[in-house]
């Protein structure tokens, strides 16, 4: 479907909301995306849709390089995690304006941000490389309680708590079992963790939410709440921090999810990403301060927008995340009793009886969930709490319950977790 003049814009990945939206602000879109999770209700709203491997950086610059011969592009963009790289690549490769490669891989390298950062003289969190016991027992004793991670991945896959000395032979042989041949080592950041959720109109970058976390020992985050409850000096200097990081590795256009955690020596940098916040903040925001980040995003890359302030929240919001004991799902129950309940914005229940229920240690193992609204935060985190405690889902324990999963067993892009070899040098099979 096309509309003649209209401008054109390649999208990588993502769902179908985000094509109404794209539509909405004015665009033919060509859509790029995998054949086998393509929404083929989604093909009613394109101009063009390519299938192909969309992780594939080069695949997709060359793609799109053609399109572009054809009928000129305006931008390249992606919504989600995995269509970054792409959608860089491809706007670096045809020149287009938007984020490039520059700017993407020191988001997505989380050596090379923490070098970044320090290079700048923003933050000096120390980092390194480390591969084996021996360097972890190193790192460990020049810098104290250490947390190791994949070089490149999220969702707290693969992240683990070095508290000191005597735990490092453990961490070290489970890591080796894991499969993370690979990580970097860390600096343990003590405190509360927010997210800040901006938006950058032409190098000015408006936060437009903060996020409280609540996270689990593993690092899984199982609740969210807007607004953070954040006193002003404290906001001050988030936002102060994120804005120079931004500038630091060239944000200029777009939304962005930053975590900062809130030291006894003030707020210090976790990662950052050229996308909305995931696991549904998106619509905590919608919710709270009524900005669509989606719809936003399109409009100002069409320049049908000028830059946008949030006003006062209004009211709170919460997501809470739904957790069951590990084995095989028998029964779920309490869900429609909870739908129905006036607070709730939205349920989601991922699991049915005869799944299997994993041990929570990334944020792909969580069982589903529930979004609330409420007159302040305190009182939509409580309900929220509450009502995830009415949706029982009953188990019974797996042959292997306590078997460590490999990395490659589990990641959508495990070849991304288990080296030092950059994502755009990977083709997912």
């Amino acid at each position: 479907m096309t509309h003649g003049s209209a401008p054109r814009i390649a999208v990588i990945g993502g769902q179908v909301a985000a094509l109404h939206k794209a539509r909405q602000a004015g665009y033919d879109i060509v859509w790029v995306h995998g054949p086998h999770e393509l929404d083929r209700s989604g093909l009613e709203l394109v101009a063009e849709a390519h299938l192909t491997d969309y992780r594939d950086p080069q695949a997709v610059a060359d793609l799109l390089a053609a399109v572009h011969r054809h009928r000129p592009l305006a931008r390249v963009v992606s919504m989600i995690e995995d269509g970054l790289e792409s959608a860089a690549a491809a706007t670096t490769a045809l020149g287009l304006p938007g984020t490039g490669l520059d700017t993407v891989r020191p988001l997505q390298d989380k050596l090379a941000f923490r070098e970044l950062l320090a290079d700048r003289g923003i933050e000096g969190v120390a980092a390194r490389l480390g591969h084996d016991e021996a360097d972890l027992r190193a790192f460990v004793a020049e810098f104290g309680p250490a947390v190791i991670k994949p070089r490149y991945g999220s969702g707290s896959l693969g992240v683990r708590l070095v508290p000191g000395p005597d735990a490092v032979a453990d961490v070290a042989a489970w890591a080796a079992e894991f499969g993370l041949h690979t990580f970097v080592m860390e600096q343990y950041l003590r405190g509360p963790e927010f997210s800040v959720e901006a938006f950058s109109f032409a190098g000015e970058h408006v936060v437009v939410a903060h996020t409280a976390k609540e996270k689990l020992e593993s690092f899984v985050e199982v609740g969210h709440v807007q607004p953070a409850g954040l006193d002003a000096d404290t906001t001050s200097r988030i936002e102060s921090l994120v804005s120079r990081m931004l500038d630091a590795v060239g944000v200029q256009d777009g939304p962005s999810h930053t975590e900062v955690i809130v030291t006894a020596d003030g707020p210090r940098l976790v990662e950052s990403h050229n996308r909305r916040g995931g696991d549904r903040i998106a619509d905590l925001v919608h919710e709270v301060y009524g900005i669509d980040i989606d719809a936003l995003a399109f409009l100002w890359y069409a320049g049908r927008t000028a830059p946008v302030t949030p006003g006062p929240a209004r009211g709170g919001g919460a997501i809470r995340f739904l957790t069951a004991p590990p084995g095989v799902v028998e029964s779920v129950t309490g869900t429609d009793e909870v739908r129905a309940d006036p607070q709730v914005v939205a349920v989601q229940v991922s699991v049915a009886p005869g799944d299997t229920v994993a041990p929570i240690a990334w944020s792909y193992d969580r069982s589903g969930l529930l979004i609330v609204r409420g007159a302040s935060a305190g009182e939509a985190r409580a309900r929220a709490r509450e009502l995830a405690a009415r949706i029982t889902i009953e188990t019974r324990p797996d042959a292997e319950p306590g078997a460590p999963r490999p990395i490659a067993a589990v990641a959508p892009r495990p070849e991304r977790l288990l080296g030092t070899t950059p994502p755009s040098a990977h083709r997912r099979s």
